[in-house]
């Protein structure tokens, strides 16, 4: 994950083990290996209702031949104005200086 090898990781305890002192430090890790295990269980079940979300949508595309519910389409107030077409292309305006 952090690509932190074993030279690295004996720098890391050895500040630890400066900066807390002998009787913090095992506290100290508890605690971040508590917080690292519940962000990795919370990543994996992120992970897990993301693949079942795309894995329901593509059973339902699969056997009913629709792709899902659309929106609702807008009200004819809400429609956005229409683009100029390409085939009448407005001259750009100029400007005098």
């Amino acid at each position: 994950m952090f690509n932190v090898g074993s030279g690295e990781l004996l720098v890391l305890l050895v500040l630890a083990l400066i900066v807390l002192g002998p009787d913090k430090l095992p506290e100290s890790i508890r605690k971040v290996s508590g917080f690292l295990g519940d962000l990795r269980r919370m990543s994996q079940s992120f992970q897990d209702e993301m693949r079942q979300a795309v894995d329901l949508s593509d059973l339902q595309r699969e056997f009913t031949g629709n792709p899902g519910p659309s929106l609702p389409p807008l009200p004819e107030s809400e429609q956005p104005a229409a683009a100029p077409s390409a085939a009448d292309p407005e001259p750009p305006e100029q400007v005098q200086s």
